[in-house]
Order: C-alpha cells, then sequence, then structure tokens
C-alpha cells in the first residue's frame, strides 16, 4: 500500500513531467511555425523567380554559345595582297595571301592550306596554286600565258574549309590583263600595237539603267505606330548600281512628312514618327515623270530598337507600344564573337529605356545587337559599325628625298605605332611600283575586307570608299549601309537551337591529303569496307596502311612536299575466301583540287581607260627592251594562205569520225565546244569546261553543284538536271565531277526545238561529253581491280623577286620594270622598324611604296609613300 508520501511524490513527478511535455511543445511550436512560414515563401519566391529567370537562363545560353562559336566554330578568313592592280600577258603576279581566324585575326587554327586561282569571265581557272600557311600568311606568285585572252580576271583566295558554307565569303580582286604583241621591227619610237580597250573601264559615270528601284529597310525590322522610327534607303537601276536622287515621304492623306535623299551606292535613311491607320510613300521625279513606292506599313504593336552612332560612344534606345512591355526582354550585343553588352528590362523600364556604349575599349568591326522576348524570339535586330580611331594603326615613312635620278639607291624608313606611339610589329609585304599600275581606290581593301564585306557577304560595290577618311559623310552613308544589311555569319535560332550541331563536310586541311573510298568493283554505289596502302614515290617510298570505314572511307596525310610525286593506292580484303576477291575493288579518289563552282562578282576595277592606256605604254617600253636585248619567245613566221573556207566544218567531221558515238548529238546539237579552244584548260575539270559553253551555267559548290541549261525548261532557280550522256552512255553529274577536262575531246549541248530529237528524256536540255585517249587510259587502267595510280600535285614554290643592284649590274641593257620592288616579307623590330631599299630604274615618274598587312594584335592596315624618278 502507497504511503501518503510516496503519493505526493509521485503525483509531483507526473506534474513536471506534463510540464516537460508542454515546453517541448511549445519549442517545437515555436520552430516548426517559422520553418513552414519560410518554406511558403521559399516557394513563392522560386515560383516567381522561374517565371522571371527564363531571361536569366537565355542570356547564359547566349554566353555559351558565343564562347563555343569563337573558340569552335569560327570562320577562316583570307585576304590577297598583289604587287599592282593591273597586269599585261607575260607578266607575273607577284602575291601574298593571308589566312587568319576570322574572329581574333590571328593564326587560323584549323586550316593550313590555301588555294590562289585566277579566273576569266566565265569563271574558268587559268592558273591555280596551292600554298603552305605555317603562319599568318604566304607567298606566291602566278606568270600570265603569253597567249592570254585580253579582259578583266579574277584573283580568289580561299581554303577548303571555307567551302563548307551555302555560299562562301571568299576573297575576290578583279584585275584587268592587257594583251600586247610584240612584232619583228618593234621599236621603242614606233607604234605600239595593243589591243582595245573597249570594256575595261568608263570615264564617265554610268546612266542609270531603267527606272530607279527604292527598297526600305526599317531599323529593327517593324515601323511601330506612334514612335519615331528610322528607315534605310537603297535605290538601286536595273542593273544593281546605286542611283542618287531626292524624293519625299507622303501620307496616305497626300501630306508631305519630310524629304529624303539616297547619295553613293544609292544609299540613304529618313526617320519619322508614323502615325496610326495611315499609310506611306515614297515619291520622287526621274527625268519628268513622277513615281511611288510604298513603305512597309506600321504595326500598332511591337519594339523599337534605335541605334545611334556618336564617334566615340553608341547610344542605345529601346521602346515598345503601349501594350507591350521591356520587363523580361533581353537586348545583347555582339562583336567578334565577344559579348560587349547585355540588359535585361526591369520593372522601370516599362516601355522604354537608353544608355551609351563607350566605343574606346570595344574591337573594330561589325557589332550585331539584337533584342529577345524571355522565351528566346528575337523581337528586333540592328547592325552597326565600330570603327574608333584608337584603334587604328599609324605608318610614317622617311628618306633623304621625294626626288630620285635613273637608277638611283632609296633607303626608306618605316615606322609602326599604335594611335598612342606605342610600337607595332605584325606581318606586312611591300610593292614599289608605277602609280598608272595602281588603283588608288584598294588602299584600305584589307581593312574593309576584312571588317566589313567578309561579314556581311561580300555585297558591297566599292567598300573602300567608306574608309578613305573620316568624314561624317562617309560615316552616315557607313551605317545607312548598316541598316540595309542582315547579320550574314549565323542565325539566333539555329545558334540556340538544342540540337546538335552538324560536323562540317569539308575538315580543315592541314596538309596534302589523300582521301577516297573504295567500292566493289566497278559498282560505284556499293561501298566495300576494305584495307588500303598508300605509296608515294619520292626521293623516299612513302608506304602508310589503314583500314577503311564502314563506308569504304579512307584518308591518308597530311604529307608535306612540293612538285608532284606519282603514287598508288591498293585495296585489299585478307577475310575473303577467294583470292579473286581479295582485291575485287574499285577506288574512288576524291579530287586534289578544290571546285568552286562559280565567282561571285565582287570588286569591280576601278580602272579608267586612261590609267590602262598609260600602263600600257610602260609596259610596251619594257616589253620592247627586254626582246632588244633577249629575244626569247618572239618568233616571226613566214605567210600563211588558208584556203579552207569551212574549217570548224572539217573539226566537226574529223571529232565524229574520231569518235562515232558523237553521231548522238552530231545532227541536233545547238553549240559544241572543244576542249582545246579553252585557254588553261590542263588545270580543269569537266564542271570548269562545260561552265564556258555558252548557255550552260553551274551553281552551287562541290559536291552539291546543279548544272542548267537556259533555253529548257528547268532554269537556274528551278528543274531538274539535263540528260548527261559520255560517249553516248547514260551518265550523272556526279561522273562528271570526277572527270577532268583533259580527258575530253568536245562537248555538245542540245536546247531548244532541237531537243525533240530525244523526246521526254530531253526535256532539260542535253549535254554529250565526248572522251579522248586520256580517259580511255583510265578506263583501261580500272579494269585492273584493287590498285589505281595517280599523280599528287604537292605545294608550289614561289620563286624570288629579282632586284637588281646597280653598283655591280649591267650598265647596258635599259631598265623600264613597273615594278621596281616586291617583298612578301617586311619585318618589324621591338621598336616598330623596319626599312625599304631598292634602286630605281631608267623609267621617269611617280611610283608608289604600298606596304599591306596586320599587325600582331589584329589590325589590318595599309601605308602609302609616294617618290619621283627624273632625269638627272
Amino acid at each position: 500500500m502507497m504511503t501518503p508520501k510516496g503519493f505526493l511524490a509521485k503525483l509531483h513527478h507526473r506534474a513536471a513531467r506534463l510540464d516537460r511535455l508542454k515546453t517541448t511543445n511549445s519549442s517545437i511550436m515555436k520552430k516548426i511555425v517559422p520553418s513552414i512560414v519560410l518554406g511558403l515563401l521559399t516557394i513563392f519566391l522560386v515560383q516567381s523567380y522561374s517565371e522571371l529567370s527564363q531571361e536569366y537562363v537565355l542570356l547564359e545560353k547566349i554566353k555559351t554559345r558565343l564562347v563555343d562559336y569563337r573558340q569552335n566554330r569560327a570562320p577562316e578568313k583570307t585576304y590577297l595582297h598583289t604587287d599592282k592592280d593591273v597586269y599585261t600577258n607575260g607578266d607575273t603576279i607577284w602575291f601574298k595571301t593571308y589566312l587568319l581566324d576570322g574572329i581574333t585575326h590571328d593564326v587560323s587554327s584549323k586550316s593550313k592550306v590555301i588555294y590562289v586561282d585566277l579566273v576569266n569571265d566565265r569563271d574558268s581557272v587559268v592558273a591555280q596554286r596551292k600554298l603552305f600557311a605555317n603562319d599568318k600568311s604566304v607567298a606566291g606568285d602566278i606568270q600570265i600565258d603569253e597567249k592570254i585572252p585580253q579582259g578583266t580576271y579574277t584573283l580568289r583566295t580561299y581554303t577548303k574549309y571555307m567551302l563548307n558554307e551555302e555560299e562562301p565569303l571568299i576573297y575576290q580582286k578583279r584585275i584587268p590583263i592587257l594583251v600586247q604583241k610584240l612584232e619583228q621591227g618593234s621599236s621603242l619610237d614606233g607604234s605600239m600595237p595593243y589591243r582595245s580597250l573597249e570594256g575595261f573601264g568608263a570615264t564617265t559615270p554610268q546612266s542609270v539603267s531603267g527606272i530607279p528601284k527604292i527598297k526600305f529597310y526599317p531599323e529593327g525590322g517593324d515601323l511601330v505606330s506612334e514612335l519615331p522610327g528610322t528607315i534605310g534607303i537603297e535605290v538601286l537601276d536595273d542593273n544593281g548600281n546605286g542611283v542618287a536622287l531626292k524624293g519625299d515621304i507622303i501620307s496616305s492623306e497626300d501630306e508631305i512628312v519630310t524629304s529624303f535623299e539616297s547619295h553613293e551606292f544609292g544609299l540613304g535613311r529618313v526617320r519619322f514618327i508614323p502615325r496610326e491607320g495611315r499609310k506611306y510613300r515614297a515619291n520622287f521625279t526621274v527625268d519628268c515623270k513622277e513615281y511611288a513606292y510604298p513603305l512597309p506599313e506600321s504595326v500598332s504593336s511591337g519594339y523599337l530598337l534605335n541605334l545611334q552612332n556618336r564617334e566615340d560612344h553608341i547610344l542605345v534606345q529601346v521602346a515598345s507600344s503601349p501594350d507591350r512591355t521591356l520587363e523580361g526582354t533581353l537586348l545583347v550585343g555582339h562583336l567578334r564573337g565577344d559579348l560587349i553588352f547585355k540588359r535585361i528590362g526591369e520593372p522601370s523600364d516599362k516601355s522604354s529605356y537608353a544608355t551609351k556604349i563607350f566605343t574606346s575599349e570595344l574591337k573594330d568591326g561589325v557589332a550585331h545587337f539584337t533584342l529577345f522576348a524571355s522565351n528566346g524570339e528575337p523581337l528586333a535586330e540592328r547592325l552597326v559599325f565600330i570603327d574608333d580611331p584608337k584603334n587604328d594603326a599609324q605608318m610614317a615613312f622617311s628618306a633623304p628625298a621625294k626626288v630620285y635620278g635613273k637608277r638611283e639607291k632609296v633607303n626608306l624608313a618605316v615606322v609602326l605605332t599604335d594611335a598612342d606611339g606605342s610600337p607595332l610589329k605584325g606581318d606586312f609585304s611591300v610593292g614599289v611600283v608605277s602609280k598608272n599600275g595602281i588603283d588608288q581606290s584598294h588602299a584600305n581593301s584589307f581593312k574593309s575586307w576584312l571588317l566589313l564585306n567578309s561579314d556581311l557577304g561580300g555585297r558591297i560595290a566599292d567598300p573602300e570608299f567608306f574608309f578613305e577618311d573620316g568624314s561624317k559623310h562617309r560615316k552616315f552613308l557607313l551605317d545607312a549601309l548598316m541598316l540595309t544589311r542582315g547579320w550574314r555569319r549565323f542565325v539566333w535560332k539555329d545558334m540556340l537551337s538544342d540540337s546538335l550541331a552538324r560536323l562540317p563536310k569539308i575538315s580543315p586541311e592541314k596538309g596534302i591529303m589523300v582521301r577516297g573510298k573504295t567500292t566493289k568493283f566497278n559498282l560505284p554505289n556499293r561501298p566495300k569496307e576494305t584495307s588500303v596502302t598508300l605509296n608515294l614515290y619520292g626521293v623516299d617510298l612513302i608506304n602508310s596502311k589503314q583500314k577503311t570505314t564502314e563506308k569504304g572511307q579512307f584518308s591518308f596525310g597530311p604529307f608535306y612536299f612540293t612538285d608532284s610525286l606519282e603514287a598508288t593506292v591498293e585495296a585489299h580484303d585478307s577475310l575473303a575466301k577467294w583470292d579473286s576477291k581479295k582485291s575485287n575493288f574499285s577506288i574512288a579518289l576524291e579530287e586534289q583540287w578544290p571546285r568552286v563552282a562559280t565567282t561571285t562578282k565582287g570588286q569591280q576595277a576601278q580602272n579608267t581607260i586612261q590609267l590602262l592606256r598609260e600602263y600600257a605604254k610602260e609596259e610596251y617600253q619594257r616589253k620592247v627592251t627586254d626582246y632588244m636585248y633577249d629575244p626569247v619567245g618572239v618568233t616571226q613566221l613566214e605567210e600563211v594562205t588558208v584556203t579552207d573556207k569551212d574549217k570548224r566544218l572539217t573539226r566537226h567531221q574529223m571529232a565524229t569520225n574520231s569518235n562515232p558515238t558523237a553521231r548522238m548529238t552530231t545532227g541536233p546539237f545547238s553549240s559544241r565546244l572543244f576542249r582545246e579552244d579553252v585557254l588553261g584548260n590542263e588545270a580543269m575539270s569537266a564542271i570548269d569546261l562545260l561552265n564556258r559553253v555558252a548557255g550552260v551555267y553551274v551553281t552551287g559548290s562541290y559536291p552539291m553543284q546543279q548544272i542548267r541549261i537556259m533555253g529548257t525548261r528547268n532554269t537556274i532557280f528551278a528543274g531538274g538536271d539535263p540528260l548527261i550522256l559520255v560517249n553516248g552512255t547514260t551518265s550523272t553529274v556526279d561522273f562528271l565531277q570526277q572527270l577532268r577536262a583533259i580527258e575530253i575531246e568536245f562537248i555538245d549541248v542540245v536546247k531548244g526545238p532541237d531537243l525533240a530529237f530525244f523526246g521526254s528524256r530531253g526535256a532539260n536540255g542535253v549535254i554529250g561529253i565526248y572522251t579522248n585517249k586520256s580517259y580511255e587510259e583510265l578506263v583501261a587502267q580500272e579494269q585492273y581491280p584493287g590498285v589505281v595510280s595517280f599523280m599528287v600535285p604537292g605545294f608550289n614554290k614561289t620563286r624570288e623577286f629579282y632586284v637588281p643592284d646597280y653598283y655591280e649590274g649591267d650598265p647596258r641593257k635599259p631598265d623600264y620594270r613597273t615594278t621596281l620592288f616586291w617583298n612578301p616579307d617586311l619585318t618589324f623590330s621591338n621598336a616598330g622598324l623596319s626599312s625599304v631599299d631598292f634602286f630605281t630604274g631608267d623609267k621617269t615618274g611617280m611610283f608608289q611604296v604600298r606596304v599591306e598587312g596586320i599587325t600582331e594584335d589584329g589590325r589590318p592596315m595599309a601605308g602609302l609613300y609616294d617618290i619621283e624618278v627624273v632625269n638627272e
């Protein structure tokens, strides 16, 4: 039995326990309640942040993609500096070609192999050079054929890797080549026989062709009602030439809102506030006749992105219509792979904001600004060109005199600095040429190409114009140009896509490669995995073995050698049960020379007839002197009387007799081209040769080329390939891509009414290819399965420019050279100093020293200095 004392003790214990429980529960509740509140607040904030963070996620994605673009997907850019801008037959083109990373302007980390082509006006390659560039540049030369047809040619430079682009941005330079014929008895005092200069240029501006047509480009993409908008204007004639004119912007209520004017290249801009519900048109008068073009209609709901280039800064103004807001939008600007501006719209921005971007810390080039919605949809975009004078490199020349006598030594000191006077180094070349052989408009071509054309698609008639001086007028036109162009290098939709980026079809070349594929014998569409062996027969035998891919593809290299080497590739399957099956393969080799299907007409030669005429006189004087002292290559022919009245007919008959299958098209052919009639055909492909036939056009880049014949139901833009017959057998474009011009005897093209002979098969035209013995030998060779023999062209050797030393030279032979000096490797010391030393010749007049190149930190530039040579 429990005592009263024990009972009281137990009761006390229970009371104490109850107090402890109360205290514990109170403490737990004090901890739980704040945690619940904090959790609910966190959930609320997370939900709110998830709605606001889309633009932050988008910004980080843009940053990541730009870094990837800069490091892994940067384009390559090339450029070409030639000793002069006009040439004659038999002359030498001395050049230096640059290969750069298109963003940093440093050495490209991709390709090491550069190609330089001389192309005629029918897009056929007349001469080609393959060069190895271990640094930013490499020098080369092209000896012009004495029998080259007179005309304007194109020099282009590129890498195979650049051909991955749908429309490759290849540097091209248009050069006139004059033809001069030396005759027996030619003298310096006699007449100067050379062909007409018609077609090379004009001494007066070209007249307007047709009615000028106006294109309008609203800044940012749209005109927005009740917001001040800017419109870029481009006025062109029927030939695509810019037209300068004045006119008015008139509303649908016939009220003159403002005036506008187009200037050089037809460029201009106009600014006004479009009113809700009104339409506008541009009125102008030509030859007393009034014309009107409607402006794009304004939208009632949208965004405005206005950029104003004010030399030391860019004024950025962003606005939206009243029904929209800038909150949650993202504005970014990038320049040469770097993010130079970012701003996320804040609640305080509401419907507009403005800011400044100072250009003193930016590189020169095309900057691309885009306003995004939070979901990544582009709302407006604009280009602007950054050209801060502080970024310019400076080149200064000094010499004891500017006037020299004949055969006198010239010593020029050259100093290279930045805008603050600090010394610079770089990669430069120098030429000293008669001023009649230089087009002065090309002085800024390196800068204009590298910073402008190569990012806008090369669609600018005279890009050097914008950099001739720093006048406000030229800057105004440069900004108008930015208004009328879009960003060319990538599309944001593709850039921000989460799908895997496609690998380029053409890999960068690090050296000479031998690539191809193996197939079942005489079945080109049946690739077969094999083991292949390459043998290169040079001073030392190079032997290399590898296993092909499942698709039969193989790749050997890179190799480094000059000239050309004989080679063989052997295919072998060691797993085959029968010996007859172990080598029963065909081997298809990839073409060693790249094929650029067409040449986009880039820079037009600015030379006038008078400049060409003066240069022709100087070159003729040199040629006559060379002939008088070294009459090599000039032959007097005996008089020949031609009695055949129809030589062309005789050739047709001979062609038909030598190639009986030619009867397939002999009757109905519309045009015929003999391979031997095409100058430089040795370096051409069958596609190049076909492109010389009148009415035949080849579009696209290898291997995605298409052939079109005008005068049939297909056109350049639509329709299928024509019927292709090789020695009377149906063939394909793929087969022609593997055929060389030297394997072809002649080509027949059938179009128009003549196609009736071929029925529906010939609806798109007919091309008949007739081969010669070279092809027959190739076919005979291919009858031996498992092996193929061929020549591998090596890198071209560069000749050294001859520099006479008149301290020890022969004084008897006159020196009338138009190029006095050429040095492709002008070096500068750590103090930014260099020198140019050369002798003048016997030709008097003005000469120009032109130094061109790029600094170590990626600034392209040119320096010019004039000297005069006089009779002492």
